[in-house]
């Protein structure tokens, strides 16, 4: 925000060649704004601006820009100006970047590392994409249990600069086993004298490297976690995995739901910024597919064709019923997927969730049934269609409720993703059984 406000400034600065006064201006200015300042004054200013900043603040800035700005970069700087930008950044900023670029590209810039980085973004890179072992930084406080709270704090003032945090501390035993850890509020209220193993914590939440990123996020939500230690399979620390790198796998995981539950392939561009072509690829198939499931519906009204027409007013109301459905299986999935996403049911509780269905599902189609009956009332005058709306409307109801309840259960137990029972998709499959439904009914009751 700060950033975009001294866009002008900036801009005249250049033009003038003041460029004393953009370094100052641009010193204490934080590097996320001042990302966002880069990223508007395109290519060419860009690369003047970036080349006045220090090579901390540079590296810290080039952390925060699209990968497009940081390849353009990458093209315009001199080696010895990536090689100091690559050491400057962060373990696991750097390996991201190292895996969104092209082999080649990743190739020539892990040449530029020393060894014992070079060998450690191989890695890290060898890990599964998705897994945790991919987002791990190696700079984590470590302590022996031998020492004392005083030498645990000196080794903190001088070495804590360089890592990603200082609130928990690691106790590392033999062969990097990790014992435990403790807290940095727990060091600073301890006598100095007291050893690091009479109070370290011996009881941890951790992560394998192979762990999903998802499975991380959930458990850093549940206990609160700053940092998850991450072990390898013999149970050596490998490294941290830190908030703010799970936040972002957070985020991207909220982004691809959101994207799924509108019937969207997930996309990685903003908004403004995708191209219209890519837009449409990624709404077509769904689309697409969506349409030749509806064709179904369209065979079902075929079907009843000679019934519709004896009874010519119950097509009135098709619209309203099948749109309650769609939106009483939507909002009954969301709950579901929500509770499953956050952890507060799992496939074990599908007995319970079927009851609560079940109970929802009633209730509702009493209240949305008279509503119906009302309606048609209201609009036709005859009791015998208000009937057949009215039930028909909480039948339609009832079973939109459960299929929207029990349908991402089944996805999970399926290892699918929840996500993909996206709204249009329930709406569809609501569409094609509420209309056997409601048409059935009907022929019941008025003897079609």
């Amino acid at each position: 925000m700060i950033g975009k406000l001294l866009y002008p400034a900036i801009e005249e600065l250049i033009e003038q060649k003041d460029f004393r006064t953009i370094k100052e201006q641009l010193s204490d200015l934080p590097e996320a704004d001042l990302a966002d300042l880069l990223e508007d004054l395109g290519e060419s200013r860009l690369m003047v601006v970036f080349r006045l900043l220090s090579k901390e603040k540079a590296a810290d800035v080039f952390e925060h820009l699209d990968l497009d700005q940081q390849r353009a970069l990458l093209d315009s700087l001199s080696r010895e100006q990536v090689k100091e930008i690559l050491e400057e950044m962060s373990v696991d900023d750097r390996t991201q970047l190292l895996d969104e670029l092209p082999p080649d590209v990743a190739s020539r810039l892990l040449e530029l590392l020393s060894h014992r980085d070079r060998e450690l973004a191989r890695t890290i890179l060898n890990y599964p994409e998705d897994s945790v072992g991919r987002l791990i930084t190696p700079d984590y406080v470590s302590l022996p249990p031998d020492v004392t709270v005083g030498q645990a704090l000196e080794r903190i003032r001088i070495f804590g600069k360089d890592m990603e945090t200082v609130y928990s501390c690691y106790v590392i035993g033999r062969h990097r086993k990790l014992l435990g850890y403790v807290s940095l509020r727990k060091l600073v209220t301890c006598p100095l004298d007291t050893k690091i193993e009479d109070i370290y914590q011996r009881h941890f939440i951790w992560a394998g490297a192979d762990t999903p990123q998802e499975e991380a996020v959930e458990m850093l939500r549940r206990y609160d976690l700053l940092a998850l230690p991450v072990l390898d399979s013999e149970g050596s620390m490998v490294g941290i995995v830190t908030f703010d790198d799970l936040m972002d796998v957070a985020e991207e995981e909220y982004r691809e739901d959101i994207d799924r539950l509108a019937a969207l392939v997930p996309g990685d561009e903003p908004f403004l910024e995708e191209p219209v072509l890519s837009l449409v690829r990624r709404r077509t198939p769904w689309l697409m597919g969506l349409l030749v499931v509806q064709a179904v519906a369209v065979l079902i009204l075929a079907a009843y064709e000679a019934q519709l027409e004896a009874v010519i007013a119950l097509t009135f109301f098709l619209p309203a019923l099948v749109a309650t459905g769609g939106n009483t299986g939507t909002q009954s999935a969301s709950l579901v997927i929500r509770a499953l996403a956050t952890g507060e049911v799992t496939i074990k509780d599908v007995g319970r969730i079927f009851f609560r269905g079940v109970q929802g599902g009633l209730l509702l189609a009493v209240i949305l049934g008279l509503c119906g009956w009302l309606m048609a009332i209201v609009i036709h005058g005859d009791p015998m269609i208000g009937m057949c709306v009215g039930l028909g409307l909480a039948a339609v109801v009832l079973m939109a409720n459960l299929a929207g309840s029990l349908l991402p259960l089944l996805l999970k137990k399926l290892n699918l993703d929840p996500a993909i029972m996206s709204a249009p998709f329930i709406s569809t499959l609501t569409d094609i059984f509420g209309l056997v439904l409601y048409i059935e009914i009907s022929r019941q009751i008025l003897g079609i």
